[in-house]
């Protein structure tokens, strides 16, 4: 993936987790205002009937209207009108109270007119005890002369206790957050070792061209030159032999290393070709090779063109590949059929077979794995990184095909490719 993708992708996904944050914050926020909201109406109604309850104890009829004031978000201040019994207003803020939230703790307090100030009552646990070792000021309500304020100090805790479902929910959010974050350092830092390796790869491959061509030319200099002087002997001719053959299939490898490098960093340069003909040049750059392997090649190709969007340099490593392989794992004279057919009318299929030694099924899924070789039993003399079908692959699907491969052990091989056809002609 392209370094600008990479960006794009780890841009989107920062807002994304940024925006799926502030989401769950806001829910949150109005799940904890609504359970406030019903905490306060249920602790007006409560303070309403305790209020209430006082008057009817002290014999007077009125009727309170709306008598609670909330000062402040734990602070609520209840107009009574009349004398207030500290007593019983305990047991009456004790009855109502827990019939209204029976898990809160809470404390209270009364206004005395003659010292014009807040005369403290008790705190009440949750269990309905009285603990007057934790008595706090409590702030007085200007204009009026009785009444009594109930202030709840746990009122935020309480409130978050019962939103599990919430908290739990933003919990695991939390986690997914810290997971994509921790998978996008780790995604950066891949992206950057892969980056780091592929220049190596790709540094170190063309450093090798170089003095491997000048290996292969002094090797034929000496060669030529030896020979016309008739001083080449059989054993420095053999010598001379194993360094450009081994000179050679390094280069080989080098190349191999090349094509992969550039499948991957290079844009495709696709054309409107005829695959026929694509098949045919393909087929005449290794004709020597087929030759020097005591191979032939049977064709079974349509009289008409078959067009495909390609890019013609590595389709025809694609081919060549595939040839290339099919006389490699060969312990006799190779031959090999290639073949091309219309499918439906859409797509084009392209079949390379062989009588090789074929493959196991246990291996055949594996075949187009990176650095993946298949063993090769007694079969010594075939050499190379396990890159040819991995590259095969890669080019197939970077034109929207398909490649898949049959084979029986001493049975041969025939890899398929389904390409899409060009509708221009």
């Amino acid at each position: 993936m392209a370094r600008q993708s990479i960006r794009l992708v780890l841009i989107l996904a920062t807002i994304g987790l940024i925006g799926v944050g502030f989401v769950q914050w806001f829910w949150l926020e109005r799940a904890f205002n609504i359970k406030a909201i019903q905490f306060n109406q249920t602790v007006k109604i409560a303070l309403t009937n305790t209020a209430q309850r006082l008057l009817d104890y002290n014999k007077n009829k009125t009727k309170l209207i709306d008598p609670v004031n909330q000062l402040a978000d734990d602070y609520f201040v209840v107009r009574v009108d009349d004398i207030i019994d500290a007593n019983l207003l305990e047991i009456l803020l004790k009855e109502e109270i827990q019939k209204a939230h029976p898990l809160i703790d809470y404390e209270y307090g009364i206004y005395d007119c003659a010292n014009e100030k807040m005369v403290y009552g008790n705190y009440i646990t949750k269990g309905g005890n009285s603990q007057t070792f934790q008595r706090t000021d409590l702030p007085k309500w200007e204009n009026h002369i009785y009444y009594f304020g109930v202030r709840f100090p746990s009122r935020d805790s309480t409130l978050v206790s019962q939103m599990g479902i919430w908290l739990f929910s933003s919990g695991v959010l939390v986690f997914v957050i810290i997971f994509m974050i921790i998978a996008m350092i780790m995604i950066l830092k891949q992206k950057r070792l892969s980056e780091i390796q592929k220049d190596f790869i790709n540094n170190m491959t063309h450093e090798f061209k170089t003095p491997l061509s000048s290996i292969l030319a002094s090797v034929e200099t000496i060669r030529t030159t030896m020979e016309a002087d008739q001083t080449l002997s059989v054993r420095t001719g053999r010598y001379l032999s194993i360094i450009h053959t081994e000179g050679k299939r390094l280069q080989n490898q080098v190349e191999a290393v090349l094509k992969m490098a550039n499948l991957e960093t290079t844009k495709l340069k696709k054309e409107n070709i005829d695959l026929t003909d694509l098949i045919q040049k393909a087929v005449d750059a290794v004709e020597a090779s087929v030759q020097t392997s005591n191979g032939t090649i049977e064709f079974d190709l349509p009289e008409e063109p078959v067009f495909v969007y390609v890019d013609s340099l590595h389709f025809s490593n694609v081919i060549a590949n595939l040839i290339d392989n099919a006389l490699k794992y060969n312990q006799g004279s190779p031959q090999i059929k290639v073949s091309l057919k219309k499918v439906k009318s859409n797509l084009a299929e392209l079949s390379i077979s062989d009588n090789g030694i074929g493959i196991s099924k246990d291996q055949l899924e594996k075949i187009f794995d990176k650095f993946y070789r298949v063993p090769t039993g007694n079969l010594h003399n075939v050499k190379g990184f396990g890159l040819g079908l991995y590259y095969v692959k890669s080019v197939v699907k970077a034109h929207r095909g398909k490649i898949t491969a049959s084979s029986e052990p001493n049975s041969g091989t025939t890899l398929t490719i389904v390409l899409p056809i060009s509708t221009k002609n």
